[in-house]
């Protein structure tokens, strides 16, 4: 598939199904996204990152919004229109907020078909587009996409290694994947974060969903070139948490092949 037919394929309720509903997995995570408070009003994913007063998560937005920024700026000095993949997108808030301000091309793909669906109601714009598709198992078109966001999201792709396999098919040869707000674990430090993860979705009621919630290791990304943009670790940036407000934990990465 070219991107011009993947331009033309038709949506239903603003959003383009290329591959079937997983609707046992879609109602657990859904359960477990309003057992802990994160599903979300249109009227306050239209604010996020700048959550409101009362959202539950302020203070986790507070932090993520810091990292919005930072991509906004870093996106601002692009010159050329672009085709931007938002990998994982959930309820779309991140290409949402950057499509206000950047006229780049949006493709946004997840496996939650209600959250996709509220971000064609909330993001109207006739640059985004939606779609509901496995990467694994979907044919998206080879050679595209210029840039690829994994924002907070990971987590939820056990292979790494075979994750970056199919986005660098589908990246332009000096396209660039972006990890952004993505916990990352030392070797010694995966059991006992296991074990967290386990023990919070045992609390909301949920167990199954720990086996769908993965760790991973700065290791795994070691065949591929990366840079940091945001190392929440360096000197610099552990001085400014202690003076100023607090920012991410979590690192900025860069991968290109």
């Amino acid at each position: 598939m070219i991107l011009e037919e993947f331009r033309e394929l038709k949506a239903n309720n603003g959003v383009i199904k290329l591959s079937d509903v997983d609707e046992s997995f879609e109602k657990l995570y859904l359960e477990v996204r309003k057992k802990e408070k994160r599903i979300y009003s249109d009227d306050e994913l239209k604010l996020l990152p700048y959550a409101s007063r009362i959202n539950p998560h302020k203070s986790e937005w507070d932090l993520r919004a810091k990292s919005f920024l930072r991509f906004k700026n870093y996106l601002s000095q692009k010159k050329s229109k672009l085709n931007i993949l938002d990998i994982g997108c959930g309820n779309g808030w991140f290409v949402g907020q950057l499509s206000k301000e950047f006229e780049h091309n949006y493709f946004c793909v997840d496996i939650n078909l209600t959250e996709l669906e509220q971000a064609a109601r909330v993001f109207v714009n006739e640059n985004i587009k939606l779609i509901y598709a496995d990467i694994f198992t979907t044919s998206l078109p080879s050679n595209t996409f210029d840039m690829v966001i994994i924002n907070s999201a990971l987590q939820y792709f056990q292979n790494v290694q075979a994750l970056f396999k199919e986005l660098f098919f589908i990246s332009k040869t000096y396209g660039e994947v972006h990890i952004i707000d993505t916990p990352f674990y030392n070797e010694n430090e995966i059991m006992m974060a296991r074990n967290r993860t386990l023990k919070h979705y045992s609390s909301v009621g949920y167990p199954a969903m720990s086996a769908r919630y993965f760790h991973h290791t700065t290791d795994e990304l070691k065949n591929f070139r990366l840079r940091y943009l945001y190392n929440p670790n360096s000197f610099k940036n552990k001085l400014s948490d202690f003076i100023f407000d607090p920012d991410s934990p979590f690192p900025w990465i860069v991968v290109t092949r």
